[in-house]
């Protein structure tokens, strides 16, 4: 009995991690720098020195990629020392699990769940300056989409976003 009670505030207490919000450092963005950018090279998104294992960020990578050379803004270059800026941080999805199975030789569900991550700057190649940063917002998606792609597509969109002037919207 006490080892039921155990496992199951351990799984209260695991769970209540999962959820938690954590607390988001100030948003950075240098409008006038942002907008003489014109060409970014994307660093390896899923290696950062202390980030938990992230998982499919070379799809992320390739998919921010895409959609700021396809928007006309930016070209994305393959060398940082071709890029006015480059993009740094991590993105791309956790995978974590939830249920019994497993603990004690208890029987029970083991649900795979998948988390976006995503924690950019873009960082002036020359000054090494922080011009502007993200953190990816959880949200709804849209029908069919994947976790990554909803990560991709929000660091574009709002890259592009905040790099055109008010006044050209």
């Amino acid at each position: 009995m006490l080892r039921t009670v155990a496992i199951l505030a351990l799984c209260c207490l695991l769970a209540a991690c999962q959820s938690a919000d954590s607390v988001s450092p100030k948003a950075i963005q240098d409008s006038t720098r942002l907008a003489s950018v014109k060409s970014i090279y994307i660093e390896d998104l899923g290696k950062e020195e202390g980030a938990d294992v992230i998982e499919k960020s070379d799809i992320v990578r390739a998919q921010i990629g895409a959609a700021l050379a396809q928007s006309g803004r930016f070209s994305i270059v393959t060398t940082p020392q071709q890029a006015d800026a480059i993009l740094a941080g991590i993105a791309g999805i956790e995978q974590w699990y939830h249920g019994m199975e497993g603990f004690y030789g208890l029987e029970g569900d083991l649900d795979t769940h998948y988390l976006g991550v995503g924690h950019l700057r873009l960082i002036d190649s020359k000054t090494k300056q922080i011009i502007w940063t993200h953190e990816y917002e959880r949200g709804l998606f849209k029908l069919h989409q994947t976790v990554e792609s909803r990560v991709a597509e929000q660091v574009a969109d709002k890259l592009l976003r905040d790099a055109t002037p008010a006044g050209n919207r």
